[in-house]
């Protein structure tokens, strides 16, 4: 999520899957973008891009900021506050956290499993 931008990409070469989360969570939606497409993620939304096929790809991402700032939303939520917030949050659940799920702070090294699939392991 970018606080202070907006964020373009455009695709140069292969096939993106993106995905964004609407205003409180209204509507959380998924295209696939190729070649000679582009899309917009507003500001402040919860979004990602990821390249599914494994293919070679390319892509520009602009901000309409030179500061667009970043916060990677559940690392930080199930980071920086107590336990006890976290499950008033979550309608009183009991929550157990695995502190080692918690240490990729960056997600654009993707999950286990997309890693697994591209053979990046």
């Amino acid at each position: 999520m970018h606080r202070r931008a907006s964020q373009i990409y455009c695709i140069i070469k292969g096939e993106f899957e993106l995905y964004f989360i609407e205003d409180n969570a209204a509507n959380f939606t998924g295209h696939i973008i190729k070649e000679g497409q582009g899309t917009l993620f507003p500001q402040g939304s919860i979004h990602y891009l990821i390249n599914a096929p494994c293919g070679n790809g390319s892509l520009v991402a602009v901000t309409s900021s030179e500061d667009p700032g970043r916060i990677d939303v559940a690392t930080s939520f199930f980071n920086a506050l107590p336990a006890s917030m976290i499950s008033v949050a979550l309608g009183g659940q009991k929550v157990k956290i695995d502190e080692n799920k918690l240490s990729t702070v960056d997600p654009a090294q993707g999950t286990e499993e997309c890693r697994r699939r591209c053979n990046l392991l």
